[in-house]
């Protein structure tokens, strides 16, 4: 079984697809997530686009609160994304749904937006290509990784980080490329020198876990 735990488009070349759609789209994949990703927040309509995920989010198929998170590299306003994210938490453990989260020099205010929020559903980071010690301390918060393209650099920090995190820690994905998911499981088990069946296995453990249901 292949799982693209994150997509923005449906590829029809996994067993599920966890596709990130807009939350005023017509048309509907099998499992998809919503959020107001940092990078387009605007001040003059986002508590009418938080309402609205209110009411959204409880969609049977939607599986997930994101992606949405902290960006210090966007033009958008540190302290509105801060304002945005900590709401988003909170409906996410409203209603008891995951976190798929988008996360850019920004780990430490993270970390501080969700413990200070008494977060308690799992957090999934999104598209991890950052150094060891914050994938070390990631881990030690409890949190989840999902790797994509960036591991086919053999030398990317991704495909160093997915050697420590542990195989009950991660996901993989393809964001917003049409690469097939098959090549980024074939690449880590390269990476991890295991059989990729085992990687399958692995990850439908960690689906059932998180999602809390049986495949």
């Amino acid at each position: 079984m292949f799982i693209n735990i994150h997509t923005h488009f449906q590829l029809y070349d996994a067993n599920i697809e966890l596709v990130n759609l807009n939350m005023d789209s017509t048309v509907k994949a099998n499992h998809y997530s919503y959020g107001l990703h940092p990078w387009h927040l605007d001040k003059t309509t986002y508590e009418e686009q938080l309402a609205k995920l209110k009411i959204v989010a409880h969609e049977k198929r939607c599986l997930a609160i994101g992606e949405c998170g902290l960006d210090k590299i966007s033009k958008t306003d540190f302290d509105f994304q801060t304002e945005v994210f900590i709401e988003q938490i909170k409906i996410a453990n409203e209603i008891n749904k995951p976190l798929i989260v988008h996360c850019v020099k920004a780990f430490n205010e993270l970390i501080n937006c969700l413990n200070l929020n008494d977060n308690t559903v799992p957090v999934i980071v999104h598209g991890y290509n950052n150094n060891d010690n914050i994938a070390r301390v990631l881990v030690n918060q409890g949190y989840y990784f999902s790797f994509g393209k960036a591991l086919l650099g053999y030398e990317s920090n991704a495909a160093k980080a997915i050697r420590i995190v542990g195989r009950k820690n991660f996901f993989l994905e393809t964001d917003d490329s049409d690469l097939s998911i098959k090549y980024i499981y074939k690449k880590a088990a390269e990476l991890l020198g295991i059989d990729e069946e085992i990687i399958k296995q692995q990850i439908q453990s960690n689906f059932e876990t998180v999602f809390k249901t049986t495949l």
